[in-house]
Parts: structure tokens; C-alpha cells; sequence
């Protein structure tokens, strides 16, 4: 499918590895031009140079820590300077510290509401000038199934993402006259460097995948990605408001 938006500026963050970088391939396929943005510049490199060969028109990489407000300031500045704004923004990150409420220092949820939620908020802020101006816009948030169900020993990740997600929920009632659509997706076990380090040991999370989720297993990132590039494109422009479930049926809710 065609979604509509070659020549679209898009911005993907945590684009090094995982979910982001399958995303970012995605939206490359649909020619739109990439900034990708992470810590590691190496995998970055690489990752542009396969994004051209995908369809993107220019893509180019961004150094980006989101634990630190100036580098997420620097990263918009270099992203403006280089393609003059932002079309459309994945926003995407490691999650925070694994914990339990009991366990974790107040430092620790200090540092969890920086890199979980503070970052996310100060990128919209930075992107939406240009989005309002053109009156078209895509915000996808990459979160979690804990903002849905909290899930044991991820204290910071249950709370932060859920107030993200309520701050994304109120924003798409204020843009979304501005041709502004604003969703986020509830992600379930995907196979990415996060998950390898919340579940070392391989064999236990195809074990706890047969036995916990209805399709048996845990994703891909190739799977997860086109529901994020078709959310980002013309065909989605009355989907806003939105927390999508991608977890092969984890979440047993109604409306999970």
C-alpha cells in the first residue's frame, strides 16, 4: 500500500536497532525522507545507507541521548538546520530502569521520568510548530503493554509511559484541527535488545511466550513496523486519539 507520504520528513528516535529501525525502514520503503536519531552512530551510519537503498530520498543521522534535555535540543536544531522540520515523529527510547516501587530511589524515578517521559514531551514540543504551520501532522509513540496492564519489577515503565500516553490523549483533542493525528502503540513482546535484557535468558522467554501468549511467541520487529508507517500516512488521517495494541493477544482486556 501506498500510504501517502513520500517526500514527508520523518523523525525516528531510538532508530539504531529494534523496533525503531524497523520503523524507520518502513517509512523509507514509503520515500519519505529520514532523521534518525541514538546514541550509537555506527548502527545509525549503517542504517542510513540501507534506508536509501529502501526508498528514502535523504536520509541522515542525528546524535541523540534521551536522558539529556540539551542533546534532545541539539538533535531538533540539527534536524531543522538540515530539512527545516518535521513531518512526522516515532517516538521511541529504551525503556527506564527495571524495579520494583519499593526498590527503586527517588534518583531513579527522577532519571526514569527524563528518559521516559520529559524527552518525548520536549520532542513534540520542538516538532509541532512546523506541523501546525502546515497543517499536517503524525505523532506515533512507541510504548508499552504497560500502559495497559502493569507488568511486575517495571515500576518506572508502568507509570511514566501511562502519563505519556494521557499527555499524547490530551494533545490529539487540541491538534487534530490542525490536521495533526497523534497515536501510540501499546507494544508487546517484540524480539529487541530491551527484551534480551529483561529476559536473559532466551529459552525462558520462548517458554513464558508459548505458554502467556495466544499466538505463541514473541514478534518481530518487521511485523510491528507497517501498522506504524500506515498510521503515519493519508489513509490513517481519521485515526487520532488512539492506543494500539501490538502483542499477539498478551493483553486478555476487552478493549485491550
Amino acid at each position: 500500500m501506498d500510504v501517502g507520504i513520500a517526500g514527508r520528513i520523518a523523525l525516528v528516535t531510538g532508530a539504531s536497532s529494534g523496533l525503531g529501525r524497523a520503523v524507520a525502514l518502513a517509512l523509507a520503503a514509503e520515500g519519505a525522507t529520514l532523521a534518525v536519531a541514538a546514541r550509537r552512530q555506527a548502527e545509525l551510519e549503517t542504517l542510513v545507507r540501507e534506508a536509501h537503498a529502501a526508498g528514502a530520498p535523504k536520509a541522515r543521522a542525528f546524535a541523540l541521548d534521551l536522558s539529556d534535555a540539551a542533546s534532545v535540543a541539539a538533535m531538533l536544531d540539527g534536524v531543522r538546520d538540515a530539512f527545516g522540520g518535521v513531518d512526522i515523529a516515532i517516538l521511541n527510547g529504551g525503556g527506564p530502569k527495571p524495579g520494583t516501587c519499593t526498590s527503586l530511589s527517588l534518583d531513579d524515578w527522577d532519571n526514569g521520568y527524563r528518559v521516559t517521559l520529559r524527552c518525548m514531551l520536549q520532542i513534540v514540543e520542538g516538532v509541532l510548530p512546523r506541523m501546525r504551520a502546515a497543517q499536517w501532522g503524525r505523532i506515533v509513540a512507541l510504548t508499552s503493554s504497560t500502559v495497559k496492564q502493569p507488568i511486575a519489577n517495571l515500576a518506572l515503565s508502568n507509570s511514566f509511559r501511562v502519563a505519556l500516553v494521557a499527555a499524547l490523549k490530551t494533545l490529539s483533542n487540541e491538534v487534530a484541527r490542525d490536521g495533526i493525528t497523534v497515536n501510540s502503540i501499546a507494544t508487546g513482546r517484540v524480539i529487541t535488545d530491551r527484551l534480551r535484557e529483561l529476559y536473559p535468558d532466551e529459552a525462558a522467554l520462548h517458554r513464558a511466550a508459548e505458554s502467556e501468549i495466544p499466538i505463541g511467541r514473541v514478534a518481530t520487529p518487521q511485523e510491528f513496523a507497517p501498522l506504524v508507517a500506515f498510521l503515519c500516512g493519508e489513509p490513517a488521517r481519521y485515526v487520532t486519539g488512539q492506543t494500539i495494541g501490538i502483542d499477539g493477544g498478551l493483553i486478555r482486556g476487552l478493549f485491550g
